[in-house]
C-alpha cells in the first residue's frame, strides 16, 4: 500500500481500560489483562472494512511508579498478540493527572487533550478525515472535540451516567452511545 492510500485509511482510535479490556484499576501485569467479550472479532471487522487501529491510553501509573515502561510494552504486546496483531500502534500518556506531570516533562498528551492523537497523525502519516474514537470515558472522546472523528461512548467500563454528566458539563455530545465495542462497531459500520 502507498503512502498517500494509508494515509486516507480511515482510523478509530481506541481507548484501552474499560473499551478492549476489563476496567480492573492499574494493570501491573501482562497476566492481569482480560480482554472483553467480543473484542477481537469487532477489530477485525473494522479491519475487514478498512480500518486502521490505533490504542490511546492514559497509563499514570508509570509516573506513580506502580510500572514502568518496560512493563507496559509487555502487558501490550500480549494484548497485541491476543488481538491477532490487528493494531497499528499502542500510545500511551504516562503522566499523572491535574497538572502533577512528573516524569520528565510538562504533558500535551493526557487525555482528554489530543496530543496522543496528533503523534498518531505524525507517526503514522494518517489524517482524521472518516475516523472514530470510541472510549468508555467522558476524557476519551472529549480528546476528539474539535477534529473531524465520529465519537462513540461504550458502557463497558465506567458507569455512563457519570461519564454522561462529565460530557454535558462539557457542552459535549458524543455522536453516539453504545454498549460495548462490538455495538460501536455495528453503528459505525452501519453509519458509513
Amino acid at each position: 500500500m502507498s503512502k498517500a492510500t494509508v494515509a486516507h485509511q480511515p482510523t478509530v482510535f481506541l481507548d484501552r481500560d474499560g473499551t478492549l479490556n476489563r476496567e480492573v484499576g492499574f494493570v501491573t501485569a501482562p497476566e492481569r489483562i482480560e480482554l472483553l467479550p467480543g473484542t477481537a472479532e469487532a477489530l477485525q471487522r473494522l479491519v475487514d472494512h478498512g480500518h486502521r487501529l490505533v490504542v490511546v491510553t492514559n497509563q499514570s501509573g508509570i509516573a506513580r511508579g506502580l510500572y514502568d515502561e518496560r512493563t507496559l510494552a509487555a502487558i501490550h504486546a500480549r494484548m497485541h498478540h491476543e488481538l491477532g496483531e490487528l493494531v497499528s500502534a499502542w500510545l500511551h500518556c504516562p503522566h499523572l493527572p491535574d497538572g502533577a506531570h512528573g516524569y520528565g516533562h510538562d504533558c500535551a498528551c493526557r487525555k482528554p487533550g489530543a496530543g496522543l492523537l496528533h503523534q498518531a497523525r505524525e507517526l503514522l502519516g494518517l489524517d482524521f478525515a472518516g475516523g472514530a474514537l470510541i472510549g468508555d470515558s467522558a476524557r476519551d472522546v472529549l480528546m476528539a472535540n474539535g477534529l473531524p472523528l465520529r465519537t462513540v461512548l461504550v458502557h463497558s467500563g465506567k458507569p455512563a451516567d457519570g461519564e454522561r454528566a462529565k460530557l454535558h458539563a462539557a457542552g459535549f455530545r458524543p455522536d453516539h452511545e453504545a454498549a460495548d465495542l462490538p455495538a460501536a462497531v455495528d453503528w459505525l459500520l452501519a453509519a458509513r
